[in-house]
């Protein structure tokens, strides 16, 4: 149920605190009495330092009806200090299109017993989050009388219409620590579920043909730097109907999913091209020799010629519900449009046309999980890529990834377990992952700097890869004004006196070519004068970066998406009358292993007086971007040392 996957994806709560009507907790027989106790408490019980803690949160998922599906959600929370009370001084309850919230309840209960109200006139509705796909709307409330000692509480429903718990997701473990958490589940019929990092919790028979599951005294999820995707570090649980499905093993599931997937996709008709596109494929590769070109070919025809109406910024979402779907590749290539999905099958069925083999590739999605096929569900694969044998070898191709090049997959994308299915059979794969060299950051700057220490110049950025893929997605559809001031936000975060002018933005809509800004900027004092010296930091592009890992102690592995590579190039004419004083290069780093290298090379031209500066990084060779909490010291140690190195200072002397 899409409403549903949507709801569970993004969670149903962002924040918790509210308060509500009740003169005393006796005249409303809906509340649960209050422990004096928790009411008395200062001291959090699962974590020591926690600022507010839930003393229970309760839902009641009734899919029992099978018009509609209910969850009851009841939430108590105690507040400790001020930083509890600015977090827990507002609630948004987010729902998406097709839910609806309705009976809302909340109070506050000070630490002498008083109870603080809101009217229900005070609920308002607003807009917390918009991308290309989703809407997320909220029913807000601002709390005013939230005070440390206090304890919230709140209640409201949750509506599907025509819904289903089919592919729930049931949170255990969010942003705050719970004393206890249970979900009670009333199914329409027989159910199973997965369950992850939960240590073997289980659904137990409870009362009303309701079941229950608990977990007591669960840590918050603390957000750190380059940490995996919540679903893989929190405790949550899936369900699902048992219907057609068997207690077997993941290989005689995969292989009835992948009979339903093929259907649903209808991969025979796609890996079964017909007369109008075998004579599509072979006037497009005319010419080509090599596999390799014939299959380059077809991409840019794909990427190029077909119209991709997902990533059309011309079009609003009711203009692309309009549009008649495509029924096959046929009618994708008849049209000279499609979406994303249309443009990989239709690239799948020309590759097919021209004599190779080629299936639908299936996978994990890196963002939000990491797919592991023993974990038998088919909501943990999506259609990916399509992918065509090259002599022994499966190479992967998504064209209808607007920006993404020729050779590479998003990154999430790469890197993953998939199902290649064809209409017969599946197999198993791995997708590559790109090299560093693939998402890379060229950055050249020439500059002139005064003897007050103003730096000026022209610089140039330019964009690769997966860096490339992110900028252009982040661009693409917005004005040219708010480029610029996204360019000018991006510089100032790291020189806040920056000013920057004549601005060029590049190849934002090209989906091969590199993502370029090029501009002019001065700095005021971007050097530090003191009496005849100036202190002068020669690394321009880390100026004002601050260390990426500053905690001492990690709880997660360290997860950096991609592997990449930086290559800075740098003139700067010094103020006449200045020389250096002390200009030794910074202090090259790496790692023993070779995963990643930082080099530089600074050298001055005394004819001209220019410092020429050149810095070259990379991060994850051979695709080694994820690390186990246990390394997390030895890699705080190595980008510390990067850092120092970036930030660098030479001193220049008066003559």
């Amino acid at each position: 149920m899409k409403a549903l996957a949507l709801r569970t994806m993004l969670g149903a709560v962002v924040a918790l605190c509210v308060l509500f009507v009740s003169p005393s907790l006796a005249q409303d027989k809906d509340w649960k009495p209050v422990n004096p106790s928790d009411l008395q408490s200062t001291t959090p019980v699962v974590e020591p330092d926690a600022d507010a803690e839930v003393i229970f949160w309760e839902v009641r998922v009734d899919d029992s009806n099978p018009e509609s599906m209910v969850m009851k959600h009841y939430v108590r929370v105690k507040v400790f200090n001020e930083r509890g009370r600015e977090k827990y001084s507002k609630v948004d309850i987010s729902y998406a299109k097709g839910i609806k919230i309705k009976d809302i309840n909340a109070r506050v209960i000070k630490p002498d017993g008083s109870i603080t109200d809101i009217a229900k006139t005070d609920v308002f509705d607003r807009e917390i989050a918009k991308t290309d796909k989703i809407k997320v709307k909220a029913r807000s409330f601002a709390v005013p009388s939230v005070q440390p000692g206090s304890i919230i509480e709140y209640r409201y429903q949750e509506v599907y219409n025509h819904g289903s718990a089919e592919d729930m997701r049931m949170i255990f473990q969010r942003d705050v620590p719970i004393r206890s958490i249970s979900y009670y589940f009333r199914p329409f019929g027989d159910v199973k579920y997965l369950t992850f990092n939960m240590d073997g919790n289980k659904f137990v028979k409870d009362k009303n043909g309701f079941y229950r599951a608990t977990m007591e005294n669960v840590p918050a999820i603390r957000s750190e730097v380059h940490m995996p995707p919540e679903d893989e570090v929190r405790s949550w649980l899936l369900v699902y109907y048992d219907r057609a499905r068997k207690n077997d093993d993941a290989l005689s599931f995969w292989s009835r999913a992948g009979g339903y997937i093929a259907r649903k996709y209808d991969i025979k008709d796609t890996l079964k091209p017909g007369k109008d596109i075998k004579a599509a494929a072979e006037s497009i590769a005319a010419g080509a020799s090599t596999p390799e070109e014939k299959l380059a070919k077809i991409f840019e025809f794909c990427k190029t010629k077909i119209r991709n109406i997902s990533y059309d910024p011309r079009m609003t979402d009711e203009q692309r519900e309009e549009i008649k779907p495509n029924k096959s590749a046929s009618d994708t290539y008849k049209n000279m449009q499609g979406t994303d999905t249309d443009i990989n099958e239709l690239f799948a069925s020309l590759a097919t046309a021209l004599g190779f083999e080629a299936r639908l590739a299936f996978g994990g999605d890196r963002s939000e999980k990491f797919f592991d096929p023993a974990q038998a569900h088919e909501s943990f694969v999506h259609f990916a890529a399509a992918a065509v044998k090259v002599g022994d070898q499966w190479k992967y191709y998504s064209p209808g990834d607007k920006f993404v090049p020729y050779g590479m997959l998003a990154w999430n994308e790469e890197d993953t377990s998939v199902l290649l299915l064809g209409y017969k059979d599946y197999i198993t794969a791995q997708t590559p992952v790109s090299g560093h060299d693939k998402s890379a950051a060229k950055r050249t700057g020439k500059f002139k700097l005064s003897e007050d220490g103003t730096l000026e110049g022209l610089v140039k950025l330019e964009y690769t890869g997966q860096i490339a893929n992110k900028m252009k997605l982040d661009n693409y559809k917005i004005s040219a004004s708010k480029r610029e001031e996204d360019l000018k936000e991006m510089m100032k975060s790291r020189l806040s006196t920056a000013e920057i002018s004549e601005i060029s933005i590049e190849n934002f809509e090209d989906p091969e070519k590199p993502f370029v800004y090029q501009f002019k900027i001065r700095v005021p004092s971007y050097a530090q004068k003191t009496g005849k010296r100036l202190f002068l930091q020669p690394g321009f592009f880390e100026y004002g970066t601050n260390p990426i890992f500053t905690s001492a102690t990690r709880k997660y592995g360290i997860y950096f998406h991609y592997p990449w590579s930086e290559q800075d190039n740098i003139e700067i004419e010094l103020p006449a009358g200045f020389k250096p004083d002390s200009a030794e290069p910074p202090a090259p780093a790496h790692d023993s292993s070779g995963i990643s290298s930082l080099k530089f090379d600074l050298k001055i031209d005394e004819s001209s007086n220019v410092l020429r500066y050149r810095r070259n990084f990379f991060f994850g060779s051979e695709g080694r971007t994820f690390f186990d909490v246990a390394t997390y010291q030895p890699l705080k140690n190595l980008f510390d040392a990067f850092h120092r190195s970036n930030t660098h200072t030479i001193t220049l002397k008066q003559n």
